[in-house]
Order: C-alpha cells, then sequence, then structure tokens
C-alpha cells in the first residue's frame, strides 16, 4: 500500500507540474511522514543520507565535465563549423538542408553527449535560414528535434556514464555499444527526411565544388577529432570516462583559446557557469531518485515488477517487447535521468538473470529513454526546439511520427540483434 501511495503521489506531482527532481523528493517526504503515523517510522535523516550517498560518485564527475565540454563548444563556433561541412557535403541533395540538420546533430553527438544541447545547438543555427529558403516551420523543428536523439547514444554519453554508474557496467564498453546503433539512428532519419523532401518538394541547395568542401573539412577537422581521442584515450587504458571528459574540456578550451582565437577567459568562466547550473538540476535529481530507489527497494519493488513480468510470460523475447512498451510510456512523463535511477535497478537483475547481456541491455534502455524527450506531455526536446523555433511544440508533433516509426524500428532491431551493440565492445575490449 505504501509502495503505491509514494509511486502515485510522484505521479500526481509531475502531472501538476512540479519539477522531476522536487516531485521525486517530496514524494519521498510524504511516504516518510505518512509511515510515522503508521508504525514503520522511518528517521527523515535517511534522505540527507541517501542523497549524499547517490551523488558521491567518481564516475558521476563526468557529467560536469561533458556539460562544460558541450558550452564551450558552443562559444568557440565549432557548431558553426560543423553546420558548414554538412551543408558542403549533402546540401545539395532534394531537402539537404534538413539532412544537414541531421548530420550536423551527428558529428554533435561526438563532442557533447546530451541531446539537449544538441538540439539547442543546431537549432538555434538551422531553423533561422531554413526559415529563409522556404522550408515549413513544423517539418523544420521536428527534424531538428528528431535527429538530436543521437546525441546520448554516440559516444561520449552523459546517459551512459550515469548508467554505468548506476548499475556499475562498463563506461567504455557501452560508449563503443553506442557506436552502430546511434549511427543506424541517423542513417534511417537521413533517408526518410530525404524521402520526405521529395514528397513534399522542398528547396535544393547550390553544389559546393570541391575547394569549398576540403576549405569545410579543414575548418571541422579538430572538432571531428573529439570524439575520436575520447574513445581511445578509454579503449588503450589510458583514461577512464571521468578523466576522458577532462581531456575533452582541455581540448575545446585549445580550440576556442589557441587554434581559434574565438573565446577568451571570460568566456571560458561563463560556460563553466552555465554547466555549473545545469550540473546541480541534475545532481538534486540523482540525489532524490536515490531516495527514492532506497524506498523501493525498503518496499520491494523489484520483487513485485520482477514477479508481475513473469507472470505475464516467461520467454525472453516476450518480455523485451513488454520492457520497451513499458519504458516508452514511462519516458513520455518522466525525464531519462529519474527513469534511469527509478527503474534501472529493477530491471537489469531481471533481464540478466535470464541471459541478456548487461550492456545491450544498457543501449536498449538509453535508447528508450531518449526516444522520451521527442514525446508529450513532458518532452524536454520538445519543449527546446519550440523555444529556439518559436513554435507550440504539439504543432509540430504530428510531423516527428514518421521518425517515431523509424526510431522504434531502430530500437526493436538493437533489442534482438546482439550483434549491432555488442561487435565493437567485444572486439576492443577481448
Amino acid at each position: 500500500m505504501m509502495l503505491v501511495f509514494l509511486i502515485t503521489t510522484m505521479i500526481a506531482l509531475i502531472f501538476l507540474g512540479m519539477e522531476i527532481s522536487w516531485a521525486i523528493g517530496v514524494a519521498c517526504l510524504a511516504y516518510l511522514v505518512v509511515s510515522s503515523f503508521g508504525g514503520n517510522e522511518i528517521p527523515f535523516v535517511l534522505i540527507a543520507v541517501q542523497m549524499m550517498d547517490g551523488v558521491d560518485s567518481f564516475s558521476l564527475l563526468a557529467i560536469p565535465l561533458f556539460m562544460f565540454a558541450g558550452e564551450l563548444m558552443s562559444e568557440t563556433g565549432v557548431t558553426k563549423r560543423l553546420v558548414r561541412l554538412a551543408s558542403a557535403l549533402i546540401g545539395h541533395i532534394r531537402g539537404g538542408l534538413a539532412n544537414v540538420g541531421v548530420t550536423t546533430n551527428f558529428f554533435l553527438a561526438g563532442i557533447s553527449g546530451s541531446a539537449i544541447a544538441d538540439a539547442a545547438a543546431t537549432g538555434r543555427v538551422l531553423l533561422p535560414e531554413m526559415e529563409k529558403k522556404g522550408y515549413p516551420p513544423r517539418f523544420s523543428a521536428a527534424v531538428i528535434a528528431a535527429s538530436s536523439t543521437v546525441g546520448p547514444i554516440i559516444p561520449p554519453s552523459i546517459s551512459f556514464v550515469l548508467l554505468g554508474s548506476i548499475m556499475n557496467l562498463s563506461v567504455g564498453q557501452l560508449f563503443l555499444a553506442g557506436v552502430i546503433p546511434g549511427t543506424l539512428m541517423s542513417l534511417s532519419m537521413f533517408v526518410l527526411t530525404w524521402w520526405l523532401a521529395r514528397r513534399q518538394g522542398l528547396p535544393v541547395e547550390p553544389k559546393a565544388d570541391w575547394r569549398e568542401r576540403i576549405a569545410a573539412l579543414l575548418a571541422a577537422v579538430l572538432p571531428l577529432l573529439a570524439p575520436l581521442i575520447i574513445v581511445r584515450s578509454i579503449t588503450i587504458g589510458l583514461a577512464t570516462p571521468t578523466e576522458a571528459a577532462a581531456i575533452l574540456v582541455v581540448y575545446v578550451i585549445f580550440l576556442g583559446v589557441v587554434a581559434y582565437r574565438s573565446i577568451g577567459i571570460m568566456g571560458v568562466v561563463h560556460c563553466a557557469a552555465r554547466a555549473a547550473l545545469v550540473t546541480s538540476i541534475i545532481m538534486i535529481t540523482v540525489g532524490t531518485a536515490q531516495m527514492f530507489s532506497w524506498l523501493s527497494v525498503f518496499e520491494r519493488f523489484g520483487e513485485i515488477m520482477t514477479g508481475a513480468m513473469l507472470g505475464i510470460s516467461g520467454d525472453l523475447d516476450v518480455l523485451l517487447i513488454l520492457l520497451n512498451i513499458v519504458l516508452l510510456i514511462l519516458g513520455t512523463f518522466m525525464e531519462p535521468l529519474p527513469l534511469m535511477l527509478v527503474m534501472a535497478p529493477v530491471i537489469f537483475p531481471l533481464f540478466t538473470s535470464l541471459g541478456y547481456d548487461p550492456i545491450q541491455l544498457g543501449v536498449v534502455f538509453v535508447i528508450n529513454s531518449i526516444i522520451g524527450l521527442i514525446t508529450p506531455p513532458v518532452g524536454l526536446i520538445l519543449s527546446v526546439v519550440g523555444v529556439v523555433g518559436r513554435i507550440d511544440p504539439l504543432k509540430f508533433f504530428g510531423d516527428l511520427v514518421p521518425y517515431l516509426v523509424v526510431l522504434f524500428a531502430v530500437l526493436l532491431a538493437i533489442t534482438y540483434v546482439p550483434a549491432l551493440t555488442l561487435w565493437l565492445p567485444r572486439l576492443a575490449f577481448n
């Protein structure tokens, strides 16, 4: 009964518009208050203890560092260089400017590790330009929103860092496991965008000559080296993911201060301040979700969930379909971070006990949670793109539906074809 009270209180507060972190924290506090009247008193100091335990992790230091790198990337003009490269390569095809958004988000994914940061960066640069060229605003917003979902899948990934910390998984293996799925997601959205552009008769940009393409490539080659530096430093054992994040920050500062001279000391300080603000919000959520997880274990939520799922079917293939459905539904009103913190400790023991590889499960879990960012009612990417493009998110959600269908298809392939996620990690780490 108390478990039902805890979960329903949290969901009710979320639907009333309360921030996720506060909704989780208030639900936990309400649980402790009510339980104290029922003779099953839990000390209130447990909130502080569990919140501190939740954020006291070396691997979580990678999160503010990746956020800092993402802020620096925007300030140093890296985004514009990548947009220029993508435009030079594929801008001349039908609807090419839309696929410049898909391609740029693929490039940015290897630097920022954040879908929301990528959506904001590409949206600020491309949405006004697409409007000038005659692209329908709803279609433009949908392309930017959908293509930004690869941000947490292509390494580096803040989501993989967090999941590795929660479930004690190799972050390096998770990074490599996301390469092929992220590439498949981008390629499928590229093809879909091209097909939709042909149907709608969208504009064609002038074809860049080889001189322009070489110039664009030379301008973007240093940013494109960033993901290679990160992945290589981890796979050869030179650095942990947290240390690799610090290397990325130093590298991006070098690009901005020395190579491009596009940012000064005060610019770096302002980027650090913005990254600290976003990180503080993330860490509050991590802390409150740790308390929620503790209470869930105390109330045997894992046993109840496992029993319910096994009661439906004991077949792994059926359970995987059920898992995707549950996570996709939860993702419509829960952000990836709390969804991961609350559900991962419940889901992973069940599926790993059935022989499902935890690295593959990690990629499936993260993709499910990221798809939730482009589905209402929460849909943070929808909100970000809506603000940048000055358009109501609900008005362009209909244009997102074809992209959701494609992403679901890729998700199913990744769920049932282990080689798509496990080939690269096994090649690098075995």
